[in-house]
């Protein structure tokens, strides 16, 4: 979490805040038989979806060797979990390239896997434990060069967004949250289906107009594409 703090630091990261009306959606959803798709994977879903079509969420800017825009080719998933290790809890990080590729149950088990599968049989959080086990200086220097030296490198161990059920303002070295990518933040919803959503984006790739367009599609592939999914997998169990 050190290093991690150290690189968004460098972010010039920007918020903005939108409401979205998701009723159809929460409908959608609880018109299937439990366990529910988990909100997490629905909007993991929906925010790739957007992404596909946007670039400008997959692009990240880089300092060196001269000021430049890196655009990534697909969307890679950055997902935070806390799980126990050690007798503490701890904050791992895995990278799931192009979740709109897969299905939102699909979505859903992956996401139940990183929080009950033992920390060390999971490929990424042991790469993240051999990190930790070097000095300071040298766990600095690898996270700088695997951020800053190569968009693909950046991609692979940072992801393109980030998506994040908990604080409004995650600290994330992602486009939007601030790298390559982006954070994206929900909260609870009211009684009329409404939520606060809070998107964390670095300036210097994009500006606020298509943070506002962007969160208007997402509200609209919420309340279609996802929802004729989940309509879709309610006729199958219905079968």
């Amino acid at each position: 979490m050190c290093e991690l703090v150290a690189l968004s630091r460098t972010i010039p990261i920007a918020a903005l805040e939108h409401r979205l009306c998701l009723k159809p959606l929460i409908e959608a959803r609880e018109a299937l038989p439990k366990p529910h798709p988990s909100w997490v994977a629905l909007f993991l879903k929906a925010f790739s979806l957007v992404a596909r079509n946007r670039p400008h969420l997959r692009r990240g800017y880089f300092g060196f060797p001269w000021p430049h825009i890196y655009e990534h080719p697909a969307n890679v998933a950055a997902i935070t979990v806390e799980r126990e290790w050690n007798g503490e809890h701890a904050i791992f990080f895995d990278m799931l390239p192009m979740p709109e590729t897969i299905g939102i149950m699909e979505l859903h088990h992956y996401l139940r896997r990183l929080k009950t599968k033992p920390v060390e049989s999971i490929r990424s959080f042991r790469r993240l434990i051999r990190c930790n086990l070097g000095s300071l200086p040298l766990r600095r220097l690898i996270w700088r060069c695997l951020h800053s030296l190569s968009g693909p490198w950046r991609a692979r161990y940072f992801g393109t967004f980030a998506i994040n059920g908990g604080g409004r303002h995650p600290i994330r070295p992602v486009t939007t949250t601030g790298a390559i990518g982006t954070t994206l933040y929900f909260g609870l919803f009211d009684d009329k289906g409404a939520t606060d959503v809070c998107l964390t984006f670095d300036h210097r790739v994009m500006d606020g107009g298509e943070v506002v367009r962007m969160l208007d599609e997402l509200e609209s592939v919420l309340n279609t594409d996802i929802v004729l999914e989940l309509r879709a997998l309610q006729t199958k169990n219905a079968l």
